[in-house]
């Protein structure tokens, strides 16, 4: 029995080594989406509580009528306002899910290329594996050596 299963081993490693391509490559895909997503749950959950103080904020600032009744609702409104955080809280998952979409559509190749390559049977997951591999390489030297790219700052003149 276990010589047969090394055999199958053995006549399987380039399936393997392509699926295990395409795992790397969506686990390095759904790390960055991660990581945007918390970057961007943040900066969109402050950027609408930063926008609902400054209205609430505008609008104690005039009367319609001088009332010291109306006065002290607006200014309990914008205490209120500021002390709130149910919406940073619903704005802080609009704003992950935001971000996490932004980042797969952003890199849909390599997205594409990953789910071919693991979901895929045959030459569609070899393929698909050789095309994450060359695409991991051009980045490399694209975007990580800097190859490729008009540096404005480092002009030669």
């Amino acid at each position: 029995m276990s010589i047969k299963l090394l055999s199958n081993l053995k006549s399987n490693y380039v399936s393997y080594l392509a699926k295990g391509t395409g795992i790397v490559g969506l686990g390095l895909i759904a790390r960055d989406a991660h990581v945007i997503g918390k970057i961007q749950a943040d900066t969109y959950s402050q950027s609408c509580d930063a926008n609902a103080v400054e209205k609430r904020f505008n609008n104690t600032l005039y009367l319609s009528n001088p009332s010291m009744t109306m006065d002290g609702m607006k200014k309990t409104v914008f205490r209120w306002e500021v002390e709130n955080n149910f919406r940073n809280f619903v704005n802080q998952g609009i704003g992950y899910f935001k971000g996490i979409g932004s980042m797969l559509v952003s890199n849909v190749i390599p997205l594409t290329l990953g789910l071919g390559a693991l979901l895929g049977k045959g030459k569609i997951s070899k393929g698909s594996a050789i095309g994450l591999a060359g695409y991991g390489i051009i980045s490399f030297f694209k975007d990580g050596l800097g190859m490729g790219h008009n540096d404005p700052l480092n002009k030669n003149f």
